[in-house]
């Protein structure tokens, strides 16, 4: 399965937030805290979805724009996320309207590993910060550090050949791995590169409230998995269900997740 098989859907924010707003809410502001966003910066949010990222940027007192693909999601940000602080935008990342050094900082948290052309667009975010401004970015580490979903796709992977295809493009990608994003940053001319790991915890009520994780078509597993016949998904769904409950009554569960976040400095600092 070539990556852009495995392409994500961005089409309805009120799943969206359920599947990862409230995991990406947890994730905002360490990740900002990482990067050193400072108040009264100028801020570009790239791949903003539903503007949990951009909303942090206004609260720390940054003026904020977020550019995204999915009018539905910027719908969503309009209505959930809106802030005086706040633009948002539908834009083609990979080609962006903004002329060079436009920005103090410039941002982003999962997006670049399911776009095809991620070094084409981490070449746009250092092109519209100023020399000596900051571009940072955080994707989910799919090697050991994303348990909530390494349970679906490994017993998904026994029952349907395209989930172990896309479970094994995943692992392949190299942004996914520790240094992957670091080494990017490297080869487009960023200096000062940091990368550290954000740990995260995704906690669960029940195995009714994790597997609805997986039951409305967003993201690429769940996608996947939609697709599959009845009998098939719920052969893996009984399996899965297993593997959450090892035995105990059913009931909260909490999963580590490991965000691979990366952060350096536009070429030109004096």
């Amino acid at each position: 399965m070539g990556r852009t098989q495995s392409r994500f859907a961005a089409t309805d924010p009120a799943e969206y937030e359920h599947f990862m707003g409230r995991w990406s809410e947890r994730l905002a502001k360490p990740f900002l805290d990482f990067a050193g966003i400072q108040p009264g910066e100028r801020v570009l949010d790239v791949g903003c979805g539903t503007g949990v990222l951009t909303a942090a940027l206004a609260e720390t007192g940054a003026q904020a724009i977020g550019i995204d693909a999915s009018e539905a999601y910027l719908d969503g940000a309009r209505r959930c996320r809106s802030h005086p602080n706040i633009a948002y935008e539908l834009g083609d990342v990979r080609r962006m309207r903004f002329v060079d050094g436009s920005f103090d900082a410039c941002v982003s948290t999962l997006v670049l590993d399911i776009i095809p052309e991620a070094e084409q667009v981490v070449a746009e975010m250092q092109r519209v910060v100023r020399p000596g401004g900051l571009v940072a970015s955080g994707v989910h580490d799919f090697w050991g550090g994303h348990a909530a979903f390494a349970l679906v796709w490994d017993t998904g992977s026994v029952f349907d050949p395209g989930i172990s295809a896309l479970r094994d493009d995943l692992k392949a990608h190299p942004l996914g791995w520790a240094g992957g994003q670091a080494a990017l940053w490297r080869r487009t001319g960023l200096a000062e590169v940091t990368e550290i790991p954000i740990v995260i915890s995704r906690d669960y009520a029940s195995f009714a409230d994790y597997w609805s994780n997986f039951t409305t078509g967003q993201g690429r597993l769940g996608a996947r998995l939609k697709e599959l016949p009845d009998e098939v998904r719920g052969e893996i769904q009984r399996h899965v269900r297993a593997g959450y409950l090892a035995g105990l009554p059913d009931g909260p569960r909490s999963f580590p997740t490991i965000v691979r976040a990366v952060c350096g400095v536009a070429s030109g600092r004096a």
